[in-house]
Formats: structure tokens, C-alpha cells, sequence
């Protein structure tokens, strides 16, 4: 058994000069936007730098090393965006994906890579941000596109080794959604989740994909239970998890990656100490294979 220890002595980041204002417009995918004159390629340490307006215009990046937010970084929109990286750290910049007032539609995977072995980063005295991570001491924001509906029950019950059964008609269900199908027996953990093949909006039924035939029965009926239960409607909940802004953890060795916000006192080496508080705000986002 052997055991390593991580610790910084002064601050564990490099001293940065913090820019108020934010200035023009850069291009993720523009030469010109760099201070290297090239754009940022697989397993390199990309740095947002302070006072830096990036937006992210690629559809399909390089796994990055690191990606550290020191100024503004936005995702570009009206086009469909998968950001690779095996760390983000949003130190005294901002990470935005759409805005409260203007959601993003479009959508967007953030997809964080590694495994039980990689490389861990420490941005604290006493604090170590493991690998796999999107680590946040100041300010992440991501607003997805709301859905109309996002919860239905079994109009019909629903068997053991089908692929398809029966929701309310004209549902916002698509190809590609992800639905939970929740326990209506004693044993709490018999639900089901499934990848939507098909949805017919005129008949409510819904198909599957054929390796996710249902491993349990749930109960299904016509008419709400609520007279007969005292207002309880006793017939399966089938709920919508799928959200346009996904943020992902690549399945690799069931080891998953996690999201860590927090605080931290950056001390300079003229023992100047920079507090930072870091939020969070996250709207029809969804995390898979995180913590």
C-alpha cells in the first residue's frame, strides 16, 4: 500500500492579473483568438484568459487536458456543441450556456474523461478537485430548453419483455428521449429506464429501443385511481429525463466524474489573499454518471 500526498505551498495556481472589463468577441475555432496563433488541440491545457470574451463556436473538440476559465467562456449558438476535457476549472472567469432570459436550445454535451488512475488537480490548500472534473470557484450558468411535459402515466399496463406501451396522447416525447418508468409494486427499486425508439402522439404509444425491453411489470389503467384512493392516482409514473444540456462523464471502468463548486482563498506570494465563492446555476441541465 502506498499513499502520496498532495499540497501546495503558497498558492497551487499560477498568479493571474484580473481584467474587469471583457472585450470583443473571440472565436474558439479562429488562429487569431490565440496568443499562439493556433487553435487548441487534443491533451493540450487551454487558458481563458482574464478579461477574454470566448465563445465556443466547434461543434465536435479534441479531448483538452485542462481547460481553465479566467475570463468569460459562452457557447455559440444555433448549432449542436460537444466539449471534450478532463478538467475544467472555472477559477475567475465565467462559464455560460445560454442565460435565464434566453435559454440554449440547441444542444450541448460537456463529456469529462478519465479514469481511476489519471491525473488529479489540486486548486487549493486544502481542497484536491480529483480527476474527471468540472471544478467551480466563481460562476457556471447553463439554461436548457424547457420541456412541455415532463411527467405521464400508464393509460394501459405495461409488461415484462415488451418494447413498447401507452402514455397520454400528444406528449413532447421524441426519438432519443430518455424515460423512467417508476415501480408500482412493493419493490421499490423495479423501474425501468428506457431510450425512446418511437412516439405516436395520435395513439400514445410509445416504442423503445430493442435492448430496452422492460425488465418489470407496471400497472396502467384509462382513469385516474383518485376516487377510489383518496386522490392518490395509483397508476405508473413514466418520467421524462432527457435535457438538451448534458453534461457527462465518460463510462469508463464504472468510474464516473463528478462536478465539485465551492470556496477558496488564493494566497499571492506577497501573502495578498484572494477569496473566491463560487455558484452555480443549472436549468434543464442533465448530469449523467456524475456526482
Amino acid at each position: 500500500m502506498s499513499f502520496k500526498g498532495h499540497r501546495c505551498i503558497g498558492s497551487c495556481n499560477e498568479e493571474i492579473v484580473e481584467v474587469e472589463e471583457v472585450g470583443e468577441e473571440r472565436l474558439w475555432s479562429n488562429p487569431k483568438s490565440w496568443p499562439s496563433g493556433k487553435v487548441p488541440v487534443a491533451d493540450e491545457d487551454v487558458h481563458v484568459e482574464s478579461g477574454w470574451n470566448m465563445t465556443m463556436d466547434i461543434a465536435d473538440t479534441p479531448i483538452f487536458r485542462l481547460v481553465r476559465v479566467n475570463g468569460l467562456l459562452n457557447f455559440k449558438r444555433g448549432m449542436n456543441i460537444t466539449f471534450r476535457a478532463k478538467h475544467i476549472f472555472v477559477r475567475a472567469g465565467e462559464l455560460h450556456v445560454g442565460s435565464k432570459e434566453n435559454p440554449f436550445v440547441d444542444n450541448c454535451n460537456i463529456i469529462l474523461y478519465g479514469d481511476r488512475n489519471s491525473m488529479a488537480i489540486v486548486y487549493d490548500n486544502a481542497v484536491e478537485g480529483g480527476n474527471k472534473v468540472l471544478a467551480n470557484v466563481n460562476v457556471v450558468k447553463m439554461y436548457g430548453k424547457a420541456r412541455n411535459q415532463t411527467m405521464t402515466r400508464l393509460l394501459l399496463p405495461a409488461k415484462k419483455g415488451e418494447t413498447s406501451f401507452n402514455v397520454e396522447k400528444d406528449m413532447d416525447i421524441a426519438p432519443g428521449d430518455r424515460l423512467a418508468l417508476l415501480a408500482t409494486s412493493y419493490e421499490n427499486e423495479a423501474s425501468d429506464d428506457v431510450i425512446v425508439e418511437s412516439y405516436d402522439a395520435a395513439t400514445g404509444v410509445v416504442t423503445v429501443h430493442k435492448n430496452h425491453t422492460l425488465k418489470f411489470y407496471h400497472w396502467g389503467a384509462q382513469k385516474s385511481t383518485g376516487d377510489k384512493f383518496g386522490g392518490a392516482d395509483m397508476r405508473g409514473e413514466v418520467i421524462m429525463l432527457s435535457r438538451n444540456i448534458k453534461i457527462i462523464g465518460e463510462d469508463i471502468d464504472a468510474w464516473g466524474g463528478h462536478i465539485v463548486t465551492g470556496d477558496t482563498a488564493e494566497i499571492s506570494e506577497d501573502g495578498t489573499v484572494k477569496e473566491r465563492i463560487g455558484s452555480i446555476y443549472l436549468d434543464w441541465v442533465e448530469m449523467h454518471n456524475l456526482s
